[in-house]
């Protein structure tokens, strides 16, 4: 190859594998399988330093909870157009919802077992829920799926089992790559050791992770994985600056010496170098000094101006991690208009993670029809069912988990403007109400039960503002308009009969 083809190659190509000569990282020059790059040791170390982020640093610990307050939140919406139907649907996940019904352990109800079901996902990438008899659910955390130890007392069966299991504590198929089962562990008697316990099937784990590769990934991966060091790096240089104030604070005063030779007189009683002078903050103090002394207060500029700025920029770097826009973090250093940009672009980022817990919520509620519809329980829901004409699917496909919404920032602003899309038929009154946590057919509902018991109190539910007439005062107004319209026309007419 001669020197000008080695120049060409040098000017045209990507700079991301070109190698910068100690300028920067060198480029990666193998793609590997995410296992290999994230094994089950490296994954251990991972999600503890995320969990103890989560358990001490005030950043991480909010920016998990105000994910979940986006992406974790849903409510059920369920519409057969056959009442008895619905009541009993709403009944069923009504009962179900709660915790000794919902939970193996009896101690978590369906709507906090999920927002934990997402702060696992979160924090170590999966979790699981394994389905049990009775309509029972147990969570299963990320780190018990695994390819644990055998206990000295399990039977050459169960090793033959985990003999099955690869790495990332799965059993999968080699052709496909589909999970066959889980491999299911406990953390021993004293709680620290990850025991090999049962292979669960896959079918019966309702389980979701964050996935970040096509097919080249087993096990979910936290998206928090490129905060962590930075929420770290932030917690501490915060630390130290608060601990710079504290002692810029203990040492609020300084008397300053300078050596005098050849004074004559009389002079103040000396202090000893390095000697402690008490203050009276209560009262009126008066120091007298010695010549050449001066007394000179420490002020603490911690933290600076530069360091407040930059945290601030670090901070923001980390919140993208989960997508959360800076106005969430500090609302004062924005307008109404760039939290509603924000908001919007925040909702279209959330939108993927609520269609995958979406899906885990339908998996759930579809489980939980199909054991009722044949379980024999309490319900006769398969007799409503059919006598209505349902099946079991259809009774499946018409509950729909909606999530909860954003909040108002300006109600009477973004009424408006919902108001005026719907007017423009940019909108529809159906999506406004699900935008705001809301349902349409609900509201209806509550506002005819509402109406009819206001009119069998004598009140009216619409009050206008002062000055302004009420409903009947218009109404009367209007017939008295009409009528008097009425008699003037009947003497106009009286008048031209007589005239001609």
């Amino acid at each position: 190859m001669n020197l000008l083809a080695k120049a060409t190659n040098k000017m045209f190509g990507y700079n991301a594998v070109a190698d910068s000569k100690g300028k920067r990282q060198a480029p990666q020059t193998r793609t590997k399988h995410e296992f290999n790059i994230l094994n089950q040791k490296s994954r251990a170390k991972l999600n503890a330093t995320a969990q103890e982020q989560a358990r001490n640093h005030a950043l991480c610990a909010w920016m998990i909870r105000k994910h979940l307050d986006y992406v974790s939140k849903f409510r059920v919406s369920i519409r057969t157009d056959q009442t008895e139907l619905d009541i009993m649907l709403n009944a069923i996940l009504k009962w179900h919802g709660r915790p000794e019904n919902f939970d193996i352990a009896k101690r978590l109800g369906r709507e906090e077992s999920f927002r934990l079901y997402e702060n696992e996902k979160v924090v170590n990438g999966d979790a699981g829920f394994i389905k049990l008899k009775g309509l029972k659910l147990q969570g299963l955390e990320s780190d018990l799926i695994a390819k644990g130890a055998v206990d000295s007392k399990a039977s050459k069966a169960t090793k033959k089992k985990l003999e099955k299991v690869n790495g990332s504590g799965l059993v999968v198929s080699q052709s496909t790559g589909e999970r066959l089962s889980f491999a299911v562990c406990n953390r021993g008697e004293r709680g620290d050791k990850i025991i090999f316990d049962h292979l669960e099937p896959a079918g019966n784990v309702i389980f979701d992770g964050y996935w970040s590769r096509l097919t080249s990934q087993y096990r979910g991966i936290s998206p928090l994985t490129t905060a962590l060091n930075g929420i770290q790096d932030v917690s501490m240089a915060c630390e130290y600056n608060l601990v710079k104030a504290k002692m810029h604070a203990l040492f609020g005063v300084a008397i300053m010496r300078d050596a005098v030779e050849g004074v004559d007189g009389d002079t103040a009683e000396e202090v000893e170098a390095g000697a402690t002078v008490e203050m009276n903050p209560t009262g009126f103090m008066m120091t007298d000094l010695n010549p050449g002394e001066k007394i000179e207060t420490i002020e603490s500029k911690t933290p600076s101006a530069d360091f407040v700025n930059g945290t601030y920029l670090f901070i923001q770097l980390a919140m993208l991690a989960l997508d959360i826009p800076v106005t969430c973090f500090d609302s004062r250093r924005s307008n109404f208009s760039a939290r509603i940009a924000d908001l919007n672009e925040y909702e279209v980022s959330t939108e993927a993670k609520r269609t995958k817990n979406r899906y885990v919520r339908q998996a759930y509620s579809d489980w939980l029809i199909e054991q009722v519809w044949s379980g024999g329980y309490q319900w006769e829901l398969e007799r409503v069912a059919t006598d209505a004409g349902f099946t079991l699917q259809m009774l499946k496909d018409a509950i729909e988990w909606i999530p909860a919404g954003s909040p108002w920032l300006d109600k009477h602003k973004q009424l408006t403007g919902d108001a005026l899309a719907i007017d423009r038929g940019a909108d529809n009154i159906i999506d406004v109400c699900r935008k705001r946590n809301t349902n349409f057919f609900d509201n209806i509902d509550k506002q005819e039960k509402a109406e009819k018991y206001a009119k069998e109190h004598g009140i009216s539910l619409v009050k206008g503002g002062s000055g302004q007439r009420s409903i009947e005062e218009i109404i009367a107004a209007e017939a008295r308009a009409e009528a008097d319209a009425v008699i003037a026309e009947n003497e106009e007419n009286q008048e031209t009969e007589v005239t001609e």
